[in-house]
């Protein structure tokens, strides 16, 4: 879940905070030297919010961006926080704030990097400036709200014109909507998370208050799911004692902090931490009877599944915080079934074996051994079952010897660990997990490896459903070979005697598959006439293969890199070789050839002696 921070850097950052409190008895020009601005608060919160990636989510990628008018990619996606932090100490300011530019640059930074399925969150630091003139948030609003109007209306129009608002084809809806302008920013086209974090008072500024609407306004126009941080106001008996920033006696005779201070803009740093970067504390449960538990972090928190019907009625669902192991499969036989999200399972550390939640009145430890992983045990099976694990984890030279195995810090050196246990098993058998991850919604855990061959426990989360993999069938009966009647083939999968399809079927899932096919093409095209019925036979099969998957798009880009061939044919090439680029560029640009029964077929020339 890579993260991006703005930082505005306009000369309205560069301002001290008003009202700051000044040390009695000192210097004018030591005075001066410690007035904070909100450019040092920012980059302040920057570091707070750094050091908490760092105690809390050290895997996360941070990109640090600076915007004014323009904008400039700092520190590019690092897990590096030092070099940000170094960067932070160089920063120059600029001139007025423009919003947009650096929207449509953050949308266009991540997509490169991460494509459109993976989720970001993106933290903006800003003052609440609004801008001059046409890159104003104003302007940028009433861009937006027109630009959502002529789609709703568009949309209206191509329902109305082909007869019917519930069927209307997917060509003729995307050609209705239009095209936005070159710098023009609708929204981000991935999964991800807008939050402002607006340094200002409330009550004393009112260019900060207009700001904060208009900001607020913009995530409502946009549909962007986002959120605005705000410092709050404090009671004085609040402030502790030695801060920066002292309580001023409103007029009315409140005693509250009415201005911006370090405290506060501190805490609005750690709330927003809290919440967008919160981790996904689960029990991994593994075992029959005598079952193994631990409790497992899984990085990055998993996001809230969205589904939707075919009436159009959407469904939330929810990951479990408990995670159990129904059976093991090998992973030949799982192959590579469509997955919602992949997430790291980690070991989490829980306090000491003998706290105080585990003791009773007494003083003794409490016999539900359950509780030694901050899980209660809510049922009587439950209940029995660690009463049966306390039995056997016991030694057996009494209580005396139980107490050295627990080290300086009350941690159990000899209590086992389901993930180091797991993940051995999994690594050498070659073999996934199948866990049950929420009410009819299961996954796989398996032992991975990245390119450093660091091997970590990867859970693989399937859409919700049991019948999610056709290959698997119904994951509730699926059985051992114990179960297997006598004389049935115990191979799994099935295979049939005949295949499905004629030729070698398109896979796209790099960048490389993607790119020797094109050149494939493209050298054929070079060998025209001769190559003419090669050529015509590969783009067909490119061009139905990216309308399977939706990839719309491929069929443009092909399309401008015939004529960009065209360009730079040499001046002995055949004449029939312009003529069929030309054509084959016009052919992919036509919407009846969005078919996937329609044919491209070869322009008949002299040269390929079709006429």
């Amino acid at each position: 879940m890579p993260t991006i921070i703005a930082l505005d850097v306009s000369l309205s950052m560069s301002r001290p905070i008003p009202n700051q409190p000044s040390s009695t008895g000192g210097s004018s020009s030591a005075e001066s030297d410690n007035v904070l601005t909100y450019h040092q608060l920012a980059v302040q919160g920057i570091n707070y919010v750094l050091d908490y990636l760092t105690k809390h989510a050290r895997l996360e990628y941070v990109s640090l961006i600076i915007y004014s008018s323009l904008y400039e990619v700092v520190v590019d996606f690092t897990r590096d926080y030092d070099s940000i932090r170094n960067a932070l100490h160089k920063i120059e300011h600029y001139d007025k704030t423009c919003l947009e530019n650096v929207l449509v640059a953050v949308n266009n930074a991540f997509k490169a990097h991460w494509g459109s399925q993976n989720y970001c969150q993106i933290i903006f630091i800003t003052d609440c400036g609004v801008g001059m003139g046409p890159s104003s948030l104003k302007n940028t609003i009433i861009n937006l709200q027109t630009y959502k109007a002529a789609c709703a209306s568009a949309a209206a129009a191509a329902a109305t014109t082909d007869g019917s608002k519930a069927m209307v084809t997917v060509g003729s809806n995307s050609a209705a909507i239009p095209p936005p302008g070159e710098n023009q920013w609708v929204g981000f086209s991935y999964p991800s998370k807008l939050s402002f974090m607006c340094l200002g008072s409330l009550s004393t500024d009112s260019a900060f208050r207009c700001g904060t609407k208009l900001y607020m306004q913009l995530l409502e126009v946009s549909g962007q799911k986002g959120q605005l941080f705000i410092p709050r106001m404090k009671i004085k008996h609040e402030e502790s004692a030695g801060d920066d920033a002292s309580p001023i006696t409103g007029d009315d005779g409140e005693d509250i902090v009415r201005q911006l201070t370090r405290t506060s803009a501190l805490e609005c740093f750690g709330t927003m931490c809290d919440i967008n970067y919160r981790q996904f504390e689960a029990t991994l449960r593994c075992g029959g009877y005598f079952r193994l538990e631990e409790p497992v972090t899984v990085w990055p928190a998993p996001l809230p599944y969205t589904a939707r019907d075919v009436l159009g009625a959407e469904t939330t669902k929810l990951m479990s915080r408990r995670l159990e192991v129904c059976g093991f499969l090998r992973m030949s036989d799982i192959g590579s079934p469509m997955s919602v999200s992949r997430h790291l399972i980690l070991p989490r550390s829980v306090g000491g074996t003998v706290g105080a939640s585990e003791q009773n009145e007494s003083g003794k430890p409490s016999s539900n051994g359950g509780l030694k992983n901050g899980h209660g045990h809510s049922s009587a099976e439950e209940r029995l079952e660690a009463d049966i694990k306390a039995f056997y984890a016991k030694s057996d030279a009494g209580e005396h010897h139980q107490h050295e195995d627990h080290g300086l810090d009350g941690t159990d050196v000899n209590k086992e660990s389901v993930c180091v246990l797991l993940h051995g098993a999994l690594k050498v058998e070659n073999m996934a997990a199948l866990v049950l991850v929420g009410d009819n919604w299961y996954g796989f855990i398996y032992s991975y490896a990245d390119g450093k061959k660091k091997w970590n426990l990867m859970l693989n989360v399937l859409p919700p459903g049991s019948d999610v993999v056709p290959w698997l069938g119904d994951l509730r009966y699926l059985g051992t070979l114990e179960d297997a009647f006598q004389g049935e083939n115990p191979s799994f999968p099935i295979k049939a005697d005949k295949r499905s399809y004629s030729q070698t079927i398109v896979v796209w899932i790099r960048h490389a598959s993607l790119q020797s096919d094109i050149q494939k093409v493209l050298r054929h095209a070079k060998k025209l006439p001769e190559k003419t019925q090669h050529f015509y036979k590969e783009l067909n099969r490119i061009r139905r293969a990216a309308l399977s998957l939706g990839f719309v798009e491929l069929l443009e880009g092909l399309a401008h890199i015939f004529e960009r061939e065209i360009s730079t044919l040499p001046l002995n090439a055949s004449p029939d070789c312009s003529m069929q680029l030309t054509h084959a560029a016009v052919e992919l640009r036509k919407t009846n050839n969005r078919d996937l029964k329609s044919v491209i077929h070869a322009l008949p020339t002299q040269y390929n002696q079709l006429a």
